[in-house]
C-alpha cells in the first residue's frame, strides 16, 4: 500500500530529502505512448531517461525549462518533431542522447560544452531517414539512419592536423639538411657537373625535379625551390581539409562508432590503434631519411 501511497517508491523514480523528484530511470521499461506535458512540473529533476522504449509524439516545450536537467536521455524511441528552443538554456546539461528517432530540424545551441565524445549525441549523420539529417552544431557524436556514429569534431581537425604535421616534418628536414646547405655556399671548390658526386645527388633527387635546386648554390634557384615546396604543403592542407568529415551523402565516410541502446557510451570501432600510428610514423621516417 505504501508503495502507492508514496511516490518516491514507484519503480525508477528516485527521490531528495524532501520529496522531490531527481531522476526517473525508465530506460529499456516497455513504455508506450507520448511524454505528458506535465513533466514541467518536476522543476528538481536531474536525471530523465526514457531510452529504449515505445515512445511517440514530440518531446514536450516545458522540458526547456528544467533549469536543474542534467542528463535527458531519450535515444531509441519513434519521437517526432523539433528540439525546443529550451533546451539551448539548460546550463547544466551534461549528456543528451537524442539519437535513434525521427527529429527534424536544428537542436539549439546548447549553453555547455560535452565533456566526452558520448555527451551529446542526435541523428546528425548522413543517410538519414529524411532528406537532410538532423542538424546539431553542439554535438559531439553524430548517428546515421543505419545506426553508425562517429565523432563530429572530425569535421575540423583534419586540415589543421595535416598542416601542422607537414609543417613540422619540414621544418625537421630543414634543420636536419643545414650542414649541407652550409657546405654548398660556403665550399670554394667548383664540382664539375659531370662528377660522379654531382651525378648520384641528381640521380637520387630526379633531373628534371624542382628539388635539384636546392643543389645550387644560387640563392634564386633556393627561393624558387622553398616557394615550391610551400606551396605543395598549403595544396595539401586544403586536399586533406576537404576529404575531413563532413555529414553529407556526398561523401564516402567510414563511420568508427555504434551508440547501442544498452549502454549510455559510445563503442569505437574503429581498426586504427595507437600501435598503428606508430608502425606509420616509424616507416614515414626510414622511408623519408633512407
Amino acid at each position: 500500500i505504501d508503495e502507492f501511497n508514496n511516490h518516491c517508491e514507484w519503480h525508477g523514480v528516485v527521490c531528495n530529502e524532501v520529496d522531490k523528484v531527481i531522476k526517473l530511470m525508465l530506460g529499456n521499461g516497455g513504455l508506450s505512448g507520448r511524454i505528458s506535458d506535465a513533466i514541467s512540473h518536476l522543476t528538481s529533476i536531474e536525471t530523465l531517461d526514457l531510452h529504449d522504449n515505445d515512445l511517440k509524439g514530440s518531446i514536450p516545450s516545458g522540458i526547456g525549462k528544467l533549469a536543474n536537467l542534467s542528463f535527458f536521455i531519450v535515444s531509441y524511441n519513434v519521437i517526432t518533431g523539433t528540439i525546443p528552443d529550451g533546451f539551448g538554456n539548460l546550463s547544466n546539461l551534461q549528456l543528451l542522447h537524442l539519437h535513434g528517432n525521427r527529429l527534424r530540424g536544428t537542436v539549439p545551441l546548447l549553453a555547455s560544452k560535452g565533456q566526452h565524445y558520448s555527451s551529446f549525441i542526435s541523428d546528425c549523420g548522413s543517410p538519414s531517414v529524411f532528406d537532410s539529417p538532423l542538424d546539431c552544431p553542439s554535438c559531439t557524436m553524430c548517428c546515421n539512419s543505419q545506426n553508425e556514429c562517429d565523432m563530429a569534431e572530425k569535421k575540423t581537425d583534419f586540415g589543421m592536423w595535416s598542416s601542422v604535421f607537414i609543417g613540422s616534418a619540414v621544418f625537421a628536414l630543414l634543420i636536419l639538411a643545414a650542414p649541407l646547405v652550409k657546405e654548398i655556399f660556403t665550399s670554394n671548390q667548383n664540382v664539375p657537373a659531370t662528377s660522379n658526386a654531382a651525378s648520384n645527388e641528381h640521380y637520387t633527387i630526379g633531373k628534371d625535379s624542382v628539388y635539384s635546386f636546392f643543389l645550387s648554390t644560387s640563392v634564386t634557384a633556393w627561393i624558387f625551390a622553398i616557394a615550391v615546396l610551400a606551396t605543395q604543403t598549403l595544396c595539401f592542407g586544403f586536399f586533406i581539409d576537404e576529404a575531413s568529415l563532413d555529414f553529407g551523402d556526398d561523401r564516402m565516410w567510414q563511420y568508427s562508432f555504434s551508440c547501442p541502446p544498452n549502454n549510455l557510451n559510445c563503442r569505437d570501432n574503429s581498426d586504427v590503434t595507437a600501435f598503428g600510428w606508430i608502425f606509420f610514423a616509424l616507416f614515414g621516417f626510414f622511408y623519408l631519411t633512407s
